[in-house]
């Protein structure tokens, strides 16, 4: 049994170099860079591969030269204020909060640890930010699975009308219309 399934195996193997040989020649061989080729329909036809790459070359003496432009302005410097809270430096004063009830701006995880330590957090309850200035206080059904949740409450820190001066100031450095 097995030596049928051997010799079944090299007729395989003998068929497959026979139909890549078969494959080869009905390629044109060496004809000085042409080549027959077929298309969807079955038909064969001859293929100039010198007069391709010759109009791949030329395509690509066509083609716009590189535009150059303008050098941007280097970014701003952002002043590095302290936290109100912690009175250490804030490294990325984009995402701090302004001082509840106050203008002095705070670090985001500042804000959080307060808020952790303020609000009184049941089983499977967590505190998150929402965005705009509001976090929430939300309540999961299965703590392994982060997509299912219900918010319990939220808490805004920040008002929407109200805008911190040092907040002006680094928007002004971006925000220049010409």
């Amino acid at each position: 049994m097995s030596d049928y399934n051997n010799n079944n195996n090299n007729n395989n193997e003998g068929s497959r170099r026979r139909d890549r040989h078969r494959r080869q020649k009905n390629q044109g061989g060496r004809n000085n860079g042409a080549s027959s080729q077929r298309d969807a329909t079955g038909t064969v036809f001859q293929r100039d591969e010198r007069n391709e790459r010759n109009d791949r070359s030329d395509r690509n003496d066509r083609r716009p030269e590189r535009i150059e432009r303008p050098e941007l302005p280097p970014l701003p410097k952002l002043p590095i204020l302290a936290c109100a809270r912690c009175g250490e430096p804030i490294q990325d004063i984009t995402s701090a909060f302004t001082e509840k009830g106050g203008t002095a701006p705070v670090h985001f995880d500042c804000v959080l640890a307060f808020l952790q330590g303020a609000e009184n957090l049941g089983a499977n309850e967590k505190i998150i930010y929402i965005g705009q200035g509001k976090f929430a206080v939300v309540s999961f059904e299965n703590p392994a699975d982060a997509r299912k949740f219900k918010i319990v409450r939220t808490i805004e820190w920040e008002s929407r009308e109200s805008k911190a001066e040092w907040r002006t100031e680094i928007s002004e450095l971006f925000s220049h219309v010409k």
